[in-house]
């Protein structure tokens, strides 16, 4: 809780709102107080002012609202509607332009991403652009006699078919992106956490080659796909002696080491490389170190994987690299098949014809997308998910490269590109004889009719349901603009315009800003909440949609009740309710498409009928398609949800609640707006200052209470005293409002008053300024002359603070006067539900009210044409319903010069003053109703001049009894602190904060020698309960022990000086603590073991301060050595420092570390020294101080032992690969 003296800043005043204030003030001075009319006033407040015509000019229009014309209501937000229409307008074009069909030969299609499935994208993508694997996936049949495998297993022919749809989608949409990825992963059972794309594609292909064998149709598909990228490498073994072994094996992809190397020849050069075998036996000649290995492809596919091992393993995990690769655009099959040509390769060169790029700094998680070359055209395109785009250059390089060869290296400062650094597989095809390859055939009619007509009735429907809706919204919008301009066409007005200053209103500048800004923002919103769904099937309200909801239910209930009220009476019902009541639509209820919900439609058509105040801008007028909502994770990865919208419902009521969006645009607004203000004069009246100011516009009295109906806004008067006034309504469905008749006179008079004050403060204040300078010739001290009869003496403090005391005075006076002072609140519906005392709504309810007279409306209007008119003409109700005297508060009085004046009521000594003549007190003292008025001739108070004296006097005096004590106990200080504690001459305990203090009193000092109050050593028993000093917590008060002599010195000495600063003081001796043997007689033991567990505990207790942790690898001996080592190098290597508490759990230490290290918290062994206590996953939940952890333990950190990861040296393609990080509970691992 803030200080309620801590000094505010001061406030910057305001330079323009004084300007116009000042302005105001000089206007009033040139007249005299008889000439401050009514009519004055409103020249004074800018109410002459005629139309604003500032931003209308051709050349060089103002383009901000003008504060100082009162009637200008321009450049509030009105214009920045035209940017809608306008940017309708481009989306209407853009729609009819983005329905074209995509051309099949030039843009590829994307995938979209409905989680953390950009793996899945990746890899079907990539495999998409291999024609050979695209035709065998389109050759696929399904058998109507094949019966699925158990639950745990894969499928296989659901999935080749929904794998065949994908391919059949990508190649026949005409849309940019496809959603047909959902049934995949579903059918895999894939979860939604991140994984790897190349693992992905090896665990795919063996559970495709598994289970296509059981498929009565899938043993031709299985050989096809297994020789399109499955090859053969041989290893082999040799020795000196001449014996050689060779070991053949089936390969899928090739795993390259890439750390230490910058091409992808250097590292293929590393793979297989002649690799010596130190600790083999050879079996021909039994002899060690003799042989070596090497390994050589001896068949190639068609299509060459490589994965490139983008990590690399550390104490603290895995780890990323991030090293570029230069890798050619073609390679010969020479740089695989090296030795062996038994089975000559496919073709002489490969072109690369993919790379997989893997974005984000960790290993574990990230994102992937892909650059392919089109079999078609030839041209490279980036596959990130949904989005494909060209690529202005194809990747990699021109050829194949080698650091070794290569004679210029790139130095370290130069940029590499970003695939170079990213790449993460390599897709290298089989160069072929002619180019381009022709589309795969498609599969047969029946097998892909009913994806067929749902694309083409997705595109048909989608083209006219876009093109339509964006008409309607621009039609709405148009018309929600139009009635915007009106509305505030009709609030303007101006000197021309208005005959009574009953006509004009005063409206919040700030509320007919936030109703535009509003207005702006459900329009501009609407839009985009089109695209905006929610994750979960049952959305949950918005604290908006809460907020809309909850103001239409009091609105109706208000309705009701006004249209009960009102049953009985003739209805009075105008034009413009009728147009209202008209543009309610009951909109028809058609059925959807059946992969929709089903959603309300109406007319889209722009007649008359069409109520933008209802349907304006509403998501559910017209069927669309399933929505997606893109986010993106941390990772990277990017996540649609698909969702369709259904009418919302409200299961607090059984009364059928209308959606909030299909409500008038004007209650949706009003449960966005803010409540506003206008100030109350303390006359209770309007105050002129809001005017100048701009705060508030003068506005016509008419349209300013319909707008304020419309809104629904609602009117209190709140004043200073607490009290709150609920104003009645002028007359049946009106709001009190101020108008021009209620600016206050009082106000412009007490201004003009102030111009007065404030140009005679000036004068008097210049002569003030002029007296504090003449020091020299008028302060009572350095000018001893005597003073004429009659000057007076002012307090130096006075003259400087006459000023501010002058307004204080003058503020003071006026508030005793300002009993009214409040402010006139504008509430807004929100603002209403947290207030039960507003009467019912003053809303006029939408629609027709019945009528009881049989009489025609128009001549009921007729007949009460006249007393309306009359009614209107009447001038608002008074405000000033209160008794100003029951609200005055008691006010402060300042006397001027008091500080003259002493506590025995004579003339203050201390004080510095200065003369002035009469004539100058009296232009002083006019300003103050009361006045010390002090002659030069007078005499100061004689006790206050001898108290003066005699303190100085004690003061020198102190000052040299104590620079005589210090020099006499200088040598005992030194003796107490060489002696120990163990000494047979101690006798007496001293507490070590006197000791501090005597050493610490040097010779300057002068008057406050310290006490042996003992005080700190001695427990609520009054006996010693702190022992002698405690190394570990030195500054706590302590024991120092002191012979009898020593404690004789200090107690003599210090009484001496007791005696000397007052001899009439009553002084107790000093409680004596006693030691015996150098142990403390007659010690608490029960205080004494508090007090040490207090001290113990309070090392523990820390609030955001640094707990350190080593990490340690164990496998390293001198790491483990130099764990707790004491050098700063030592210390320091692996060191983490984290910001906890005391009250901070272990498990928040361990997820801190987790960030830093990799470690799961439940996986980390963390001691609190080498071979120490372990802080297992039991103690987790045990804070800090539970633990005994404490804080800034540099010299003696946490031990975290560092994880050992090992990387598989073989690997077997062939057989069924054991499942890996997270593909266990998936189709693919069983």
């Amino acid at each position: 809780m803030p200080d309620e003296n801590e000094k505010k800043p001061r406030e910057r005043p305001n330079t323009r709102k004084l300007a116009f204030r000042n302005e105001a003030i000089q206007e009033l001075l040139k007249i005299d107080e008889h000439d401050v009319t009514f009519q004055k006033a409103m020249e004074v407040a800018k109410l002459d002012c005629k139309r604003c015509l500032y931003h209308e000019t051709t050349h060089n229009p103002k383009s901000s609202n003008c504060r100082d014309n009162p009637f200008c209501i321009n450049r509030l937000g009105l214009e920045k509607f035209e940017k809608l229409i306008t940017l309708e307008n481009e989306t209407k074009e853009e729609a009819k332009k983005d329905q074209k069909r995509r051309d099949l030969n030039d843009r590829p299609a994307g995938l979209i991403n409905g989680g953390n499935y950009c793996y899945v994208n990746s890899f079907l993508q990539v495999w998409f652009n291999i024609p050979e694997f695209r035709q065998l996936v389109f050759d696929f049949r399904p058998d109507p006699n094949f019966v699925p495998p158990p639950d745990t297993r894969m499928d296989v022919q659901a999935v080749m078919l929904a794998l065949q749809d994908i391919y059949y989608t990508l190649q026949t949409t005409p849309f940019n992106e496809s959603n047909k990825t959902a049934n995949l992963v579903k059918l895999l059972r894939l979860n939604t956490e991140q994984q790897d794309s190349q693992e992905f594609g090896v665990k795919f292909f063996n559970a495709l080659e598994r289970c296509l064998a059981d498929h009565p149709n899938g043993r031709e598909i299985a050989t096809r796909m297994t020789e399109l990228f499955t090859g053969s490498a041989c290893t082999t073994i040799s020795c000196e002696c001449g014996y050689r072994s060779k070991t053949a094996e089936i390969t899928t992809s090739l795993q390259l080491i890439i750390e230490g190397h910058t091409t992808l020849l250097d590292a293929l050069d590393y793979h297989c490389r002649l690799e010596s075998l130190d600790d083999y036996i050879c079996p021909g000649c039994n002899k060690k170190g003799n042989s070596s290995r090497q390994t050589d492809f001896v068949k190639l596919p068609t299509v060459i994987v490589i994965q490139l091992m983008r990590y690399k393993f550390t104490p603290k995990g895995r780890q990323k690299l991030k090293s570029p690769l230069a890798y050619p655009r073609e390679i010969p099959a020479s740089a695989f098949q090296r030795t062996d040509f038994t089975t000559p390769p496919p073709a002489e060169m490969y072109d690369l014809m993919a790379v997989t790029i893997h974005e984000g700094n960790n290993a574990e998680c990230g994102h992937y997308y892909d650059l392919i070359k089109s079999p078609l055209n030839q041209k490279w395109n980036r596959y990130n998910d949904e989005n494909v785009e060209a690529l202005a250059k194809a990747p990699g390089t021109d050829r194949p490269t080698s650091a070794a060869k290569n004679d210029r290296k790139k130095k370290d400062k130069e940029k590499y590109p970003a695939d170079h650094k990213a790449c993460y597989g390599l897709f290298y095809r089989r160069r072929d004889a002619s180019l381009p390859l022709p589309h795969p055939v498609l599969p047969p009619e029946e097998l892909i009719l009913e994806s067929k007509n749902e694309i083409e009735e997705m595109f048909e429907g989608m083209t006219k349901k876009k093109i339509e809706k964006s008409e309607k919204r621009l039609y709405d919008l148009q018309r929600r603009i139009a009635k915007l301009k009106t509305t505030y066409t009709n609030l303007e007005t101006h000197a021309d315009k208005y005959n009574n200053p009953n006509e004009i209103a005063f409206l919040p500048t700030s509320l007919l800003l936030d109703v535009l800004n509003q207005e702006y923002e459900v329009a501009k919103g609407e839009k985009k909440k089109k695209k905006k769904e929610p994750k979960e099937e049952k959305p949950k309200q918005t604290t908006e949609e809460e907020d809309i909801a909850a103001a239409i239910a009091a609105s109706e209930a208000d309705q009701l009740a006004v249209a009960v009220a009102a049953s009985s009476e003739p209805s009075t019902s105008t034009a413009d309710e009728e147009e209202e009541a008209a543009e309610v639509p009951n909109p028809e209820v058609s059925a959807a498409d059946t992969s929709l919900d089903a959603e309300e439609l109406t007319p889209t058509t722009p007649t008359k009928e069409i109520d933008i105040l209802a349907i304006a801008m509403e998501e559910s007028a017209l069927p669309v398609e399933p929505s997606k909502m893109r986010t993106r994770q941390q990772n990277g990865d990017v996540k649609y949800v698909y969702s369709t919208r259904s009418p919302r419902k409200n299961p607090s009521t059984t009364m059928p609640v209308v959606s909030p969006q299909k409500q008038p645009v004007s209650s949706r607004v009003g449960a966005l707006l803010g409540s506003h203000e206008i100030p109350i004069c303390g006359h209770g009246k309007m105050s002129i200052d809001s005017i100048l100011f701009g705060d508030v516009k003068a506005v016509s009295r008419a349209p300013a209470i319909s707008i304020l109906r419309e809104y629904d806004y609602r009117v209190k008067l709140v004043y200073d005293s607490g009290e709150t006034v609920y104003p009645p309504p002028e007359k049946d469905r009106e709001l009190f409002i101020f108008t021009a008749e209620d600016i206050c006179m009082d106000c412009i008079k007490e201004m003009r008053q102030e111009g007065i004050f404030n140009n005679q403060l000036e004068e008097d204040d210049k002569m003030v300024r002029k007296i504090v300078k003449e020091e020299k010739q008028r302060c009572s001290v350095k000018c001893q002359t005597p003073r004429p009869e009659g000057h007076v003496y002012v307090a130096k403090f006075a003259l400087s603070n006459f000023r501010k005391a002058a307004i204080a005075v003058r503020e003071a006076k006026l508030a005793e006067s300002h009993g009214l002072k409040g402010t006139l609140l504008i509430d807004s519906v929100t603002q209403q539900r947290g207030d039960s005392n507003y009467p019912a709504s003053l809303k006029r309810p939408r629609g027709r009210q019945p009528k009881t007279s049989e009489v025609p409306e128009k001549l009921q209007k007729m007949n009460d044409g006249s007393s309306s008119v009359m009614e209107e003409e009447e001038p608002t109700l008074p405000v000033d319903t209160l008794d100003p005297d029951t609200l005055q508060k008691p006010q402060e009085h300042v006397e001027f010069n008091a500080e003259l004046r002493c506590t025995h009521g004579g003339i203050n000594y201390s004080q510095f003053r200065h003369s002035v003549s009469p004539e100058e007190w009296s232009r002083l003292a006019v300003y103050f109703d009361e006045c010390f008025e002090v002659k030069c001739s007078e005499n100061v108070c004689d006790e206050c001049r001898q108290m003066e004296v005699d303190a100085q006097h004690g003061s020198d005096n102190m000052r040299q009894l104590v620079r005589e004590m210090r020099r006499r106990i200088n040598d005992t200080l030194k003796a107490v602190e060489s002696r120990g504690e163990e000494e047979e001459s101690i006798r007496y305990g001293i507490c070590s904060a006197f000791i501090e203090k005597l050493k610490r009193l040097s010779n300057r000092q002068s008057t406050s020698p310290p006490t042996i109050c003992q005080e700190c050593l001695l427990c609520q028993h009054q006996l010693p309960f702190k022992g002698f000093l405690n190394s570990e917590n030195p500054k706590d008060p302590h024991v120092i022990g002191v012979t009898e002599e020593e404690w004789n010195t200090f107690v003599v000495e210090i009484r001496n000086l007791e005696e000397a600063g007052d001899e009439h003081a009553q002084l107790a001796d000093p409680h004596p603590i006693h030691i015996e043997n150098g142990r403390i007689r007659d010690l608490c033991d029960r205080c004494h073991e508090q007090h040490i567990k207090f001290t113990e505990e309070q090392k523990y207790m820390f609030d955001n301060e640094n707990i350190y942790v080593k990490l340690v690898n164990p496998v390293d001996e001198d790491d483990v050595q130099k764990a707790n080592g004491k050098a700063r190098r030592g210390r320091a290597k692996n060191m983490y420092s984290i910001k906890m508490s005391s009250s901070s759990k272990l498990m928040e230490l361990k997820v801190q570390l987790y960030d830093k290290t990799h470690q799961l918290p439940n996986d980390q062994l963390l001691y609190r020294t080498v071979g120490g206590e372990c802080l297992d996953v039991a103690q987790n939940q045990k804070t800090l101080f539970e633990l005994r952890i404490a804080p800034n333990n540099n010299d003696n950190p946490l031990i975290l032992i560092a994880q050992q990861f090992t990387a598989s040296t073989q690997s077997d393609e062939t057989g069924d690969r054991a499942p890996e990080r997270g593909f266990d509970d998936t189709a693919l691992g069983h």
